[in-house]
């Protein structure tokens, strides 16, 4: 009858307790992020249904493999026009001034790269890797549209991974890191005054700064980590198997770490996997995508919560919007 009686319980109990879960289905992209394109001797700068916003004249001097067109959110952009210059446009397709961001290194370096919150308030050039006799160093300094210039951070024999400014262009994160050792990732505010350094024992592949980057998502291929920027604090961590993380941010009012992976492929992304983890309740939702993605910039993949436990990854070709349940 004991026996019974305990079955009857545990049955209804299990019925009524609810699992988790995570659905995931796709929509047209809601992506408000520019693109731009060089035609016939313009950059045309345009809205995602193809509306031209700002045009600027550019003689490109060669089919140089480094041109590259950065957007602002406001129609302003930056061009790349080689491996080190970079020149900045106004909102009205006019030459606000030519940055040189090279190192003159004798041994060469890396192609500089640009990290910036969405309105440049807050932009960021660095050099990933420059070399120096056997040695693999890393520099990146903070640049105004005006004819301001501020070095932030340089390290003489650790390579710069990834950079992230958070939206409010307040704070930045530097991930760097050697042969042999952990990587570090580095949190400054926007006058590179050092507010946190954190050991992550993988190499980085990306960073997130939560909202005015109050908490850090730091992800490799396949692990992700998410700290409290003021504290230092780890909030939650979790290992991924397969397919490589290729992005991943954490919702601070859920306490949850969202992971997106797949197989990325030029700028196809296939076999795409969604992982939501629930730190709090220590438990886990994952579902599979069928379909494939294009990803023309890594960096530009965001997430943006809609309701508890319900969020909407955008930037690429169609949304993914998930819902998960624990």
């Amino acid at each position: 009858m004991k026996i019974f009686f305990f079955s009857l319980v545990l049955l209804i109990f299990t019925t009524i307790l609810p699992g988790q879960s995570l659905k995931v289905s796709d929509s047209p992209s809601s992506s408000d992020h520019l693109s731009a394109d060089l035609i016939a001797s313009k950059i045309q700068v345009m809205e995602s249904n193809g509306a031209v916003i700002n045009s600027g004249a550019y003689q490109s001097v060669s089919n140089d493999p480094s041109f590259k067109v950065y957007t602002l959110q406001n129609g302003a952009y930056i061009v790349r026009e080689n491996i080190a210059n970079f020149v900045l446009y106004d909102t009205f397709g006019s030459v606000i001034r030519p940055i040189s961001n090279g190192t003159q290194s004798k041994d060469g370096e890396k192609i500089s790269e640009l990290a910036t919150d969405p309105l440049g308030k807050t932009i960021v050039l660095y050099n990933p890797q420059v070399r120096n006799g056997s040695k693999r160093g890393s520099q990146a300094k903070v640049i105004g549209l005006e004819n301001t210039e501020r070095n932030v951070f340089f390290r003489e024999d650790e390579e710069i991974r990834a950079v992230r400014v958070s939206e409010s262009g307040e704070f930045i994160a530097i991930a760097s890191g050697k042969e042999g050792g952990d990587d570090k990732v580095t949190v400054m505010d926007r006058y590179g005054n050092e507010i946190r350094s954190i050991a992550f024992d993988q190499q980085v592949k990306g960073l997130n700064l939560y909202g005015s980057g109050s908490t850090l998502t730091v992800f490799s291929e396949g692990r992700v980590a998410v700290y409290d920027v003021l504290s230092g604090e780890r909030l939650g961590s979790s290992s991924f198997r397969g397919e490589a993380l290729q992005f991943a941010n954490y919702s601070s009012s859920d306490k949850t770490i969202v992971g997106l992976t797949g197989e990325l492929n030029g700028s196809s992304l296939s076999n795409i996997e969604v992982r939501v983890i629930n730190v709090s309740a220590r438990k886990i939702a994952t579902q599979k995508y069928s379909g494939t993605l294009q990803v023309n910039d890594l960096d530009k993949i965001m997430m943006t919560k809609n309701s508890r436990f319900n969020y909407t990854i955008a930037g690429m070709s169609k949304d993914l919007n998930l819902k998960a349940s624990f």
